[in-house]
């Protein structure tokens, strides 16, 4: 930012003297960190400001008409532009690579090449007015199971941030940490990275037990950078060790808990929060962890909605209640046999007395690749056709494959408005014993 476009604000507050600079007409606001009577605070332009965000990239409109203020984002102009029109602030992903990537952190080459091609972003981009946030690296720790990240890690995120608050002192520095093995992690963090502003946090189930070890070893205010519905990998499985999925209504209970009973719960501490994800994708199932299915709005979506503003949409998605295959009870243990007729009915309820359409349908259980990481190299399964008689309804009859294997039986709830609720049930066809 052009330190002649900049007028100087100095606030008393708390008896701590903050200096927060005030953007232009034509840049940014300035973003500042301050802790006040204990308790840790984000100011833009002076004003106190609580991060209500998404993770994604479309549809930011619908975005900010739900109450949301920020959105995570990669370091892209055109995508700014896109999170400014909609009036949103971005916490923007740093293109910075990590071992499972083939970076090298001991290889000083390539450490300070990497190092300027992320300077070189944040000059470019660091008076775009939709910047709030720079996310030095996204789980960078994580890499195959029993392999440790490099010890050098941190040192070098470190020096990083560094430099990053060299070049722009308006905007606050950052790196993402995932949940395996958190207590020593944070530790190593909180002692070897002392430039970085606030810490960011992606965690699901474990939501709770996270942030208190973050407020136990992290000396500084923290972001939950990455939440959402319980984890594939932190869920029950069935007997052929694939995760049993919770409903869409389910999936919006626990992101209304988890953000009431632990997300608002840290006034002191917790700088704000993204939920995950505001768009779809294939991890797992093509259903885990998008906000949206087909371009239909689910419930967590209405809930999120009442969380950011207070509100609830005039029109909301139906609820799926549950969804069972007629005769078996234990999802864990659902065998059937090839080539043979069963029934399935889902419950559910909308509470706008919308009339109901459902889409049923049979896929085979993804094939995840070896190294396949937050769904990298997944492809989603092709349905299946001509095995469901009475497709619509929520009663149906269907048809097994006839060749042996893990599938799912997946239903969709559409209330004709933009919205649709949903689940799936895994089942393993096997000839009888």
């Amino acid at each position: 930012m052009d330190a002649k476009r900049l007028a100087i604000l100095s606030i008393l507050a708390g008896g701590i003297i903050v200096q927060v600079a005030l953007g232009g007409e034509e840049g940014g606001h300035a973003y500042e960190i301050v802790e006040r009577d204990g308790a840790w605070q984000l100011l833009r332009a002076g004003e106190p400001f609580y991060a209500r965000g998404a993770v994604g990239w479309e549809s930011y409109g619908l975005l900010r008409r739900c109450g949301a203020n920020s959105v995570r984002t990669g370091a892209n102009k055109t995508g700014l532009d896109h999170v400014q029109d909609a009036g949103l602030t971005a916490m923007v992903n740093l293109p910075v690579r990590g071992e499972r990537n083939r970076m090298n952190w001991d290889d000083e080459k390539m450490v300070a090449d990497q190092e300027q091609r992320v300077l070189q972003f944040v000059r470019e981009l660091k008076d775009h007015p939709a910047v709030m946030f720079w996310v030095v690296g996204n789980e960078l720790d994580r890499i195959p199971p029993g392999v440790p990240h490099s010890p050098r890690l941190w040192q070098r995120l470190n020096k990083m941030a560094k430099e990053i608050r060299a070049i722009d002192p308006h905007h606050p520095v950052l790196t993402v940490v995932g949940t395996g093995q958190y207590e020593q992690k944070v530790q190593e963090i909180a002692k070897q990275c002392p430039d970085m502003d606030l810490l960011g946090i992606n965690a699901y189930g474990d939501l709770g037990e996270v942030t208190e070890l973050t407020r136990k070893y992290w000396p500084k205010p923290y972001v939950i950078a990455e939440w959402g519905p319980t984890g594939h990998w932190q869920v029950r499985r069935t007997e052929w060790r694939v995760p049993i999925e919770e409903t869409s209504t389910e999936k919006a209970r626990a992101i209304y808990d988890r953000y009431t009973k632990v997300i608002q719960a840290d006034k002191e501490r917790c700088l704000g929060s993204y939920v995950f994800l505001w768009g779809q994708k294939q991890e797992t199932t093509h259903t885990w962890y998008g906000l949206f299915q087909d371009g239909l709005a689910t419930e967590s979506i209405d809930v999120m909605t009442y969380l950011w503003s207070g509100a609830w949409p005039q029109n909301r998605a139906p609820a799926v209640l549950t969804l069972d295959i007629v005769g078996f009870p234990d999802k864990t243990r659902v065998y059937l046999q090839p080539a043979q007729s069963y029934e399935a009915t889902v419950v559910t309820y909308d509470s706008d007395y919308d009339p109901l359409v459902f889409q049923w349908e049979i896929r085979p259980e993804v094939v995840i690749p070896k190294d396949s990481y937050a769904g990298g190299g997944e492809k989603p399964a092709v349905p299946i056709p001509g095995l469901i008689q009475g497709d619509g309804s929520a009663q149906i009859h269907f048809t097994t494959p006839g060749k042996e294997g893990a599938y799912r039986l997946f239903v969709q709830a559409r209330d004709g408005n933009g919205h649709a609720g949903y689940a799936n049930v895994p089942f393993c066809v096997r000839q009888k014993e």
